[in-house]
């Protein structure tokens, strides 16, 4: 998340202390009485295929007709023996799960959303996983179409196999080697970075602190890829702390020099198709540099730093 993105994203991020809660049951009375007025169905697209990094993914049940009252959908979800062709079965508790089998549609609405959790395990390539969600009861609407085909696709390539635990060693400002878990992550699917940039959780032993690896390349052919360390971008995903400076703060990765430190600096990195070990240059450094969400400045303070480093897992 570079300079000119974060402090929007810093200032939402202390705002942010609302919840709500989405779980209400089919208690008699919720949402009122239940439709009566005749012409009423429901029915499920045929198919629908969703992505497995979409979590949670809503499948819609669509109501025909006007109703006078809710109309209450019921469920379940069927294990497949047989799938089509370079697909394979998708397992209940092993590859999603499925939030509720009732859903609730007031009056007036034309659609409803079964919700469904794809499990996913990133960087993990497999097959397209297939399985079969039906209407088993209606209240208030009959059933047009009962039965549709679930697909759960695969979004697994280069990008998403660079995730999951790797070791960081380095030494810090003191000379005194160190040891970090980092918890690489692809950013939000949504987000248009991803594709193209990586968090690795867990530097400077704080879960909350990452390394932004930002210009994720890969070349098929050759089977090697490239990345950039992040400076200039932000070093939480979003976050800001109070670090008992005049303001609220956050991190940016930023490289020291002899002289200070400074955002403007550029380290490739390169890696394998093995995707364990991403090769950092020598003299390539990190910098914690705290950064006040009130004006943007450089507070003169950093969180830690780490040079001479490798990565691998």
């Amino acid at each position: 998340m570079k300079l000119n993105k974060i402090f929007a994203v810093a200032l939402a991020a202390l705002a942010m202390t609302a919840c709500s809660d989405n779980n209400a049951e089919d208690y008699p009375t919720f949402l009122g009485a239940t439709n009566t007025a005749g012409g009423v169905s429901v029915s499920m697209p045929a198919t629908f295929s969703l992505n497995e990094n979409e979590i949670p993914s809503y499948i819609p049940v669509n109501v025909t007709g006007e109703a006078n009252g809710k109309v209450v959908v019921t469920v379940e979800v069927k294990e497949l023996t047989q799938t089509p062709a370079d697909t394979e079965p998708a397992k209940k508790g092993e590859h999603f799960n499925i939030t509720s089998y009732t859903v609730n549609i007031p009056a007036g609405e034309a659609e409803g959303f079964i919700e469904i959790t794809p499990i996913w395990e990133t960087g993990v390539i497999n097959d397209d996983r297939v399985f079969e969600l039906s209407i088993v009861s209606a209240q208030g609407a009959t059933v047009s179409n009962a039965t549709c085909q679930v697909t759960i696709a695969n979004v697994d390539d280069p990008y998403t196999s660079m995730c999951g635990t790797w070791t960081l060693r380095g030494v810090d400002n003191t000379g005194k080697e160190v040891s970090y878990r980092i918890n690489v992550q692809t950013v939000a699917p949504d987000s248009e970075d991803y594709g193209h940039v990586l968090y690795g959780f867990g530097i400077f032993g704080e879960s909350d602190y990452l390394i932004p690896l930002i210009n994720f390349e890969y070349d098929e052919l050759n089977g090697n890829g490239t990345c950039e360390i992040g400076y200039g971008y932000m070093m939480t995903d979003g976050k800001a702390f109070n670090y008992g400076l005049e303001a609220p703060a956050f991190p940016v990765c930023m490289y020291r020099t002899s002289q200070g430190v400074t955002v403007n600096h550029q380290a490739v990195c390169t890696f394998d198709s093995t995707y364990s070990t991403i090769t950092i240059p020598q003299d390539a450094n990190i910098y914690g540099g705290l950064y006040y969400t009130t004006t943007m400045a450089f507070s003169g303070y950093g969180i830690g730093t780490i040079s001479n480093m490798t990565l691998t897992r």
